[in-house]
């Protein structure tokens, strides 16, 4: 007979401890957002250390911003399995962080609060991250939701070839930031390199993540958090556009006749429906991945465009 606690460990709920921590993290990180992406050319009062070019500020602000949107969803998701993925990139991003900073002693402003809190974040993030997920991840349950699927093989094993590319860079850059700094598009010191190497290493240590896990109700979050990242490096009226745009279309395509072949290419809530289910054929296969390409992959390239042919003085 299986005990009841046994039972109730596995109910997939988010601890109290959780939550209270994403809502700590939140505040630090819209300060940290507030500085870097909103004040880039402050940093050498308001930052840790001083930051040129202002585009490399705004890039880790976008980085601290997307993280706003992951804690935030802790705070509001009731289901564990859904943003628990999540805590596995944000540790090594800790951890980078905490070598970059001793790696790079002096070049911090030492004694100013921006460096005091930097310091005290990241001497205990890396310990509370990791923490945080080994008590919680015992509540995830590790079984699909009701309308839920597993990644196929052919998917999986894209995730873990596109994760373990982008661990090598992040990992090189962080060994190597001189190297890093000679090809990197715009101007970096060898102390952003690595804070740059940290960030990458996000998605890929995600990417290999969400291959482990397999659960697609798992990696939602995990990818609109990326994407979300991505779309703070456009101009405003873009990120408008990224939220308006597709639910209009979605709406559109329910509701008007002559536009309901199309959504079932263009809506990705339509083109998802079928993934639920077994057999997938390889025009469903097709369908989704037409609608994933127009609302996540292209906004994504274009945000990276956007950074590598920003002028920067």
């Amino acid at each position: 007979m299986t005990p009841v606690t046994a039972i109730e460990v596995r109910d997939d709920r988010i601890l109290p401890f959780t939550r209270l921590v994403a809502a700590a993290v939140i505040v630090v990180l819209v300060f940290a957002f507030i500085v870097l992406f909103l004040l880039p050319g402050q940093t050498d009062r308001r930052f840790a250390w001083t930051i040129h070019p202002s585009m490399t500020a705004m890039l880790m602000g976008a980085g601290y911003g997307s993280a706003i949107y992951f804690f935030v969803r802790v705070l509001t998701e009731r289901r564990w399995h859904r943003v628990g993925l999540g805590f596995l990139p944000i540790t090594v991003f800790t951890w980078m962080m905490l070598g970059t900073t001793f790696l790079h002693w002096g070049r911090f402003r030492h004694g100013s609060f921006p460096f005091d809190l930097w310091f005290w974040i990241y001497l205990v993030t890396p310990v509370l991250v990791p923490a945080v997920w080994l008590v919680n991840r015992r509540h995830d349950p590790g079984t699909l939701e009701a309308r839920d699927a597993r990644f196929e093989a052919p998917v999986s094993r894209a995730l873990v070839a596109t994760g373990a590319v982008m661990v090598a860079i992040a990992a090189w850059m962080y060994l190597d930031p001189e190297g890093a700094v000679a090809v990197w598009p715009w101007g970096l010191t060898t102390l952003t390199g690595r804070a740059i190497a940290a960030f990458e290493a996000l998605p890929g240590v995600g990417w290999l993540a969400i291959a482990a896990d397999g659960r697609w109700s798992a990696a939602r979050l995990m990818i609109k958090t990326t994407a979300f990242g991505l779309l703070l490096l456009h101009s405003a009226p873009a990120v408008v556009a990224y939220y308006v745009v597709p639910l209009g279309w979605s709406v559109a395509g329910r509701l008007v006749p002559a536009l309901q072949s199309a959504a079932r290419w263009l809506d990705v809530g339509q083109a998802q429906v079928p993934l639920v289910a077994p057999g997938v054929t390889g025009q469903e296969w097709a369908r989704f991945g037409t609608s994933a390409l127009l609302w996540v992959a292209v906004p994504a390239v274009l945000g990276v465009l956007r950074v590598r042919r920003a002028e920067v003085t």
